[in-house]
Order: C-alpha cells, then structure tokens, then sequence
C-alpha cells in the first residue's frame, strides 16, 4: 500500500526541507495544551498572551477536508544587515527565523513564505492532494510531532540539526496513514548536564525553577514590542536588531551552525538617516522598501528605528 506521507516527506526533503505529519485530529490537544499552560503559568498569559491568542485552530475556509497536519523546517542563516551612519559602517544580525518571520494577517503578502507554501502545494499536487497555511503554535506542533525537540531554553530543535529554523503548520486533505504525535514533549538529552543558555541569559529568563522562560524577563520580548524598553534592561544586553540571539548562540548543539551567517542587503548613508528619522514607509524609495521587505521589516517598521539606535549606541 502506497504511503502518502512518507512520498511526500522524501521529496519535501528534496528542497532542503524536514517536515512530519501528524493526523488532524489532534488539532484539539493542541489547542488544549498551549491552554494548560497558559494556566499553569500566569504570566505567560499576562505577557505574551495576546500573541498566543491570535492562533486560530479551524479550517475556517472549508476549502478542503482536513485529515492531516503538515508542520515543516526550513533552514535558516542568521542574517547580517549593514547600515552606515557618519561614514561609519554598522553591521547587525537578526535570528535565523526573522527572514520568514510574519503575524497570520501579513502571511499572504510575505514572498518567502508565499515561496514555501508554493512548493508543498507543487509536492502535494502530484497526489491531487491540497494545503493551506494555519496558524497554530509551530514549535508545539513539531515538537508533538517528533520533527524536533525542545532545548533547555524552550527552542525547538530539529531532530540531529539545530535551532536555525523557520517553522510553519498547515492543514492537508492528504492521508496521515500513520499518525507520529507524541503524548510527552521531548528535551534534548543534551540539556540535561548542560546549563550553558540559562547562564548566557543576561536577564535570567531561562531559570532553573520550571521549564518555561520567564518571558517577562526576555529581551526578544521587549524588542519585538512597541511599549518603551524596560528600565532594568541594559542597552548593551541587546544583540539583534529584533530577537535574541544569546541562548542559541552559546548552545552547543548550534556551534557547527554558528558561522551560517548570510549579508542580506545594506542600506546607504541615506536610507539609514531616513529610517532613524522614522520616515514613513510610504515616503522612502522603492529600492529601499525593497530593501526592508529583504529583512522582513515592512510588518514591523515601527520597531525598526527604536531598535536600531540601541544597537547603534554601544
């Protein structure tokens, strides 16, 4: 009997993808599982909670009868960007991630992921089979599924790779013949003597009272927020232009990835004036709009100043 799943999962790994599936009725437990925890832990609802209740657990569509989820890795460099200033070249990075990074309303408008999704419609076209993009918690989801696990510092990681992955779910009517969810979230054998990230963490999000970060303390947090910067944070702790790269970058499971760092663009004198100066997006050149779709920071321009001169301060 011919397994759809494991066809599909050979030629997904053909373009340089991982990617598991796990049957769709476990869409639910899911669902219940972010809710357990968000109970357990009430500052996790009180601080990220309004990002976590923007996933959405239905195939509000009905453009096709969901059997399977589809949770997909795509690896990822850290980004380099260039800005100059006074003459003065001024190179910062961002995580792995942040190149396909998108909430679910800017999905669609997103090339890099518009990308990714076009190819798992290709792949799952040859079977008449169809996908759509859902927006569920990833990280679970491939954790759940056994695509990867989790690290000491609540980073998934994909099984015998690293962190250095963007992840995205979607739902398919393709079979999920043999379904790989996992009861019990899994954690790196390698974290078990291993406390590297909990001590790189300058604001002692990662501790060793419980599992989950304390993501009031997490500088990734602060800087992808648009309330002021906390006063207990030092500017010299940031290290990205958003995210975080400190509990990654010290992980030793990273360290053969560490030097996968890619120069995605650089912006001139000019482009990077009209940026600290918070230009409107609607008045800057389209070479440099172009320029800002290439790091992915249309979406979240208005961070992009603040953060910026952080950086530029050291």
């Amino acid at each position: 009997m011919k397994s759809y799943v494991s066809d599909f999962i050979k030629k997904i790994e053909g373009y340089g993808f991982k990617a598991q599936v796990i049957s769709f009725t476990n869409i639910e437990a899911i669902q219940s599982e972010l809710e357990n925890t968000k109970q357990t832990y009430e500052d996790v609802d009180t601080y990220i909670g309004k990002y976590l209740d923007k996933f959405y657990y239905e195939n509000s569509k009905n453009l096709l009868e969901a059997k399977s989820i589809i949770v997909i890795a795509v690896p990822q460099p850290i980004a380099r960007i260039h800005f100059t200033l006074d003459s003065k070249k001024h190179s910062v990075i961002m995580p792995p991630m942040y190149l396909l990074n998108a909430s679910s309303e800017f999905e669609e408008k997103h090339k890099k992921i518009a990308e990714v999704t076009a190819i798992l419609e290709k792949v799952l076209s040859y079977e008449n089979f169809k996908v759509i993009k859902l927006n569920i918690p990833c990280k679970l989801t491939a954790v759940k599924s056994g695509l990867g696990v989790y690290g000491r510092n609540n980073i998934c990681y994909i099984n015998g790779e690293s962190s250095f992955y963007w992840l995205g779910a979607y739902i398919s009517d393709m079979p999920c013949e043999n379904d790989a969810w996992q009861e019990h979230s899994v954690t790196m054998d390698t974290c078990k003597n291993c406390d590297l990230c909990l001590k790189n963490c300058p604001t002692g999000a990662i501790a060793k009272d419980r599992f989950i970060i304390h993501s009031n303390k997490c500088i990734t947090l602060q800087n992808e927020s648009k309330e002021d910067f906390s006063k207990d944070l030092d500017s010299k702790w940031h290290n990205c232009l958003i995210g975080c790269l400190r509990c990654q970058i010290i992980c030793p499971v990273n360290k053969k990835h560490i030097r996968n760092v890619e120069d995605i663009t650089e912006f001139d004198e000019w482009e990077t004036r009209k940026i600290l100066d918070e230009t409107p997006l609607e008045e800057l050149s389209e070479i440099t709009y172009k320029k800002l779709e290439l790091i992915s920071f249309i979406e979240d321009y208005d961070l992009l100043a603040r953060n910026l001169k952080v950086l530029m301060s050291w």
